[in-house]
């Protein structure tokens, strides 16, 4: 009897003690990718609806061949645009900015400190907002901001292992991957 009382007292116990909040979403932002270019959420104010064919918004790891070097933004989500003409807009390809910042051309590009696959992507030189450089023991990524400061303060979640150099928290120059 003792044992069915302990018994009945835990599974209501676990009953009424699962959580009932809301995951919080705060901090999480999209990839904005327009006929195959990085964009940010700023860019897109310079499209009309009269401009864009289609919009896709993806958040699984099922995407389409044309989006398979962005699968590590499938948990953030990606929001796909097509435009009916060609953009016009200034682009500059990864491998390129691997260059101005004097590094190996085929080294690891990460958009807002998450990598992408391949860098013969293109990126709207004004979606642009900061580059850093990150030091992994010695060998260094370019890690390119599409977001404002105050989008992305407070992200924490979004690192994926990477941990800040105490010395450099207020100014991040140097990021150090684990």
């Amino acid at each position: 009897m003792k044992n069915f009382l302990l018994l009945l007292i835990l599974f209501s116990v676990f009953c009424f003690a699962q959580q009932n909040s809301l995951k919080q979403t705060a901090g999480i932002f999209p990839l904005y990718v327009v006929d195959g270019m990085i964009a940010n959420e700023a860019q897109l104010k310079a499209f009309t609806s009269a401009e864009i064919s289609s919009v896709s918004v993806y958040k699984s790891d099922n995407l389409p061949d044309k989006l398979s070097p962005f699968s590590n933004f499938s948990t953030e989500g990606i929001i796909d645009i097509t435009l009916k003409n060609n953009s016009t807009l200034p682009t500059v390809l990864l491998y390129q900015m691997n260059m101005e910042h004097r590094l190996e051309e085929s080294n690891a590009v990460y958009i807002n400190r998450i990598l992408v696959k391949s860098n013969h992507i293109k990126i709207l030189k004004n979606a642009i907002i900061e580059t850093e450089i990150i030091d992994d023991n010695g060998q260094h990524f370019l890690n390119i901001w599409t977001l404002t400061k105050e989008e992305r303060s407070g992200i924490v979640k979004r690192t994926g292992g990477i941990k800040i150099n105490p010395k450099n928290r207020s100014n991040i120059k140097n990021v150090i991957l684990k």
